[in-house]
């Protein structure tokens, strides 16, 4: 009997940094807890009365300021904070105005849905007609609310920054988990394209749409996760000692979306022109074989990558059978009247996504 080869348990120092560096989020609610622990004790020791009543708003703050990036922590921090400010404001300026009435209310709502929307508070706007209820109901008669509402909240904001400085999130190990996801999909897709065109006879369009691909989740997925990544490195203390690993991400990232483009291409193209119901084909049974080798070696040759760069070996693989793929496409228009125009854009696709893999340094 096969043993089963035992995971790594979490409770193992490499095994826990790993899964540290893979889910990003644990970091963050860790940090997050432990940012508004402390600004719950800071709250705690000012010797203010509006800080003892209302202390709660200091992790709230907290909360506000901690974010999967440093840039992103304080960006948050920043617009969450202005946007109670500004509700805070809304709410006494019209009460100062129109007194307290239905009609305040009224106004306050919409103004503070309006500010929402403002660009520069982000996501954070929603904060703005939240506050400025909670001002207009409880602050108006008590002063200290106003003041612990947005000092506290700007003190668990610093607190949160600080804690984020402190631990600065760096996640490299998620966009190369979506990297890996992205060229699997896409040399999934080649594979399926070739496995078509090994066939005997072309499949029908039902048959070409169950082998076809979602690739543009992955592909913004992808794009996310290594903007993340880059935006992480913004002022991180971090992020010289992985700055090749970053820069490896960035060239891989822009690799694959290339490519992305080059597989849809192919898989429109041949799913468009080789079907069973077509009585002329676009390849036929004297090319849909060399084609079929061509996409195969081409998927082998991406699954390949590692750190932006492909195995030479497979990038040879493919270069032969896509040279074996070109001559039978010159002999086919040698003894033939179609103009064989699909093969020819076959060809221009698969030569430039192998121009899109760069070979890997055999020293690295």
């Amino acid at each position: 009997m096969t043993a089963v080869p035992r995971r790594p348990r979490l409770g193992r120092p490499g095994g826990l940094r790993r899964t540290w560096a893979r889910h990003p989020r644990v970091a963050l609610a860790v940090k997050a807890a432990l940012a508004a622990a402390l600004a719950w004790h800071v709250a705690g020791l000012l010797p203010l009365d509006p800080a003892q009543r209302y202390p709660y708003y200091a992790p709230l703050g907290a909360v506000f300021a901690t974010s999967t990036t440093l840039t992103g922590s304080i960006r948050e921090a920043a617009q969450s904070v202005a946007a109670i400010a500004l509700g805070a404001a809304l709410a006494l300026g019209v009460s100062a105005v129109l007194g307290d009435d239905f009609g305040t209310l009224a106004v306050v709502v919409a103004a503070g849905v309006l500010l929402a929307g403002w660009r520069r508070l982000g996501s954070s706007g929603s904060w703005t007609a939240t506050s400025a209820l909670f001002v207009l109901v409880l602050g108006t008669q008590d002063p200290g609310f106003v003041l612990a509402y947005t000092g506290l909240t700007a003190v668990g904001a610093l607190i949160g920054l600080a804690v984020t400085a402190a631990f600065p999130p760096l996640p490299l190990a998620p966009a190369a988990e979506r990297l890996r996801a992205l060229r699997d999909t896409l040399a999934g897709q080649l594979e399926d394209l070739a496995d078509g065109l090994q066939q005997e006879h072309p499949p029908t369009e039902d048959e070409w749409q169950r082998r076809t691909h979602r690739i543009d989740p992955v592909l913004a997925q992808m794009r996310e996760a290594v903007q993340q990544a880059a935006e992480a490195r913004r002022g991180n203390r971090r992020a010289r000692h992985h700055r090749a690993a970053a820069e490896a991400q960035y060239r891989q990232a822009r690799a694959l979306e290339r490519l992305s483009l080059l597989v849809e291409q192919l898989t429109q193209v041949i799913a468009e022109t080789e079907r069973a119901e077509f009585e002329r084909v676009a390849l036929g049974p004297t090319l849909r074989p060399a084609a079929s080798r061509t996409l195969a070696a081409l998927a082998a040759a991406l699954r390949s990558v590692e750190d932006a760069a492909a195995d030479r070996e497979a990038l040879a693989r493919a270069e032969a059978c896509l040279h074996e793929f070109t001559e039978a496409v010159r002999r086919a228009r040698a003894t033939s009247t179609d103009d064989l125009f699909v093969a020819g854009d076959i060809v221009q696709a698969v030569r430039r996504s192998l121009d899109a893999l760069p070979a890997r340094d055999p020293a690295g």
